[in-house]
């Protein structure tokens, strides 16, 4: 399993961060999303091994109208 952690500017809601955490559930080779409430800017994501998936992921939350940045984890 390969992890991306992403901190997304934005102040999201409990309804937002799960609606958030759906769609990223629902992109291909994603296996988890981790969003907690004491860190509501930060998103851990595990998925399989393949190409491009941290780019999707921040596509995917760009097209939200958030502001997505990697960061380490």
């Amino acid at each position: 399993m390969n992890t991306v952690c992403i901190y997304i500017d934005e102040n999201l809601d409990h309804a937002t961060r799960s609606s958030v955490r759906n769609e990223l559930l629902n992109v291909p080779h994603v296996v988890h999303v981790e969003m907690k409430d004491d860190t509501p800017h930060d998103v851990a994501v595990e998925f399989e091994p393949h190409h491009n998936i941290p780019m999707t992921l921040l596509t995917k939350l760009e097209n939200k109208g958030l502001h997505p940045d990697i960061f380490s984890c």
